[in-house]
């Protein structure tokens, strides 16, 4: 079987498996931004004063804003997981996509908790230039639009949190990886079907 391929050796082999927990991950992540972006569209804008009004984001950029990084991670995850059955994916390959992810997931969850989370009990005055959610009609002392329930904010945001561990374990363990395959000495290193030395 590829997915215990002689570049992940010992306990190491079974780092590719980490993509399972990061799809299931991003799957549920995905099901919670959709139901927020669908309850964003529906809810109504808030009668605020006009220093704060910013027009409402199209449909599609409040789906691109909900769903951008779920959307992709599944798509990413799940091309990993059947390349690791069928091929002999080079820890450096995990290397670099896991670094790409994390960081894209990092900002993702910031502007999530930057808009959603930490505005919750303050006074939402300085988010007006750079959230959209400020005027929505949003529940007392929250950023959670009406028709959208707390469960589904902190579910997406704790699971984008999950989803940045998962990506920080995968780092480490494609790293440790690399690190022994290049200690290995000059032996060639298989990605694929071609070799490289």
């Amino acid at each position: 079987m590829a997915i215990l391929a002689k570049n992940w050796t010992g306990r190491l082999r079974y780092a590719p498996l980490l993509n399972i927990a990061i799809l299931l991950a991003s799957v549920v992540t995905f099901g919670l931004a959709v139901s927020y972006a669908n309850a964003s569209i529906r809810t109504p804008m808030e009668n605020q004063a006009e220093v704060f009004m910013r027009p409402r984001p199209t449909n599609s950029k409040i789906i691109v804003y909900s769903t951008f990084m779920p959307f992709f991670t599944i798509l990413q995850s799940g091309l990993d997981l059947s390349l690791h059955f069928l091929i002999s994916l080079h820890p450096i390959y995990s290397l670099a996509i896991s670094s790409v992810y994390f960081i894209g997931w990092l900002v993702q969850w910031s502007i999530w908790m930057h808009c959603e989370i930490s505005g919750i009990g303050f006074d939402n005055a300085g988010k007006g230039e750079t959230c959209w959610q400020v005027n929505l009609d949003h529940r007392k002392y929250s950023m959670v639009p009406m028709r959208s329930s707390e469960g589904v904010v902190n579910g997406r945001v704790g699971l984008g949190a999950v989803v940045i561990a998962l990506y920080v374990t995968y780092f480490a363990m494609a790293l440790l990886a690399v690190l022994r395959n290049r200690r290995g000495g000059g032996k060639s290193m298989k990605i694929g079907t071609s070799e490289m030395r």
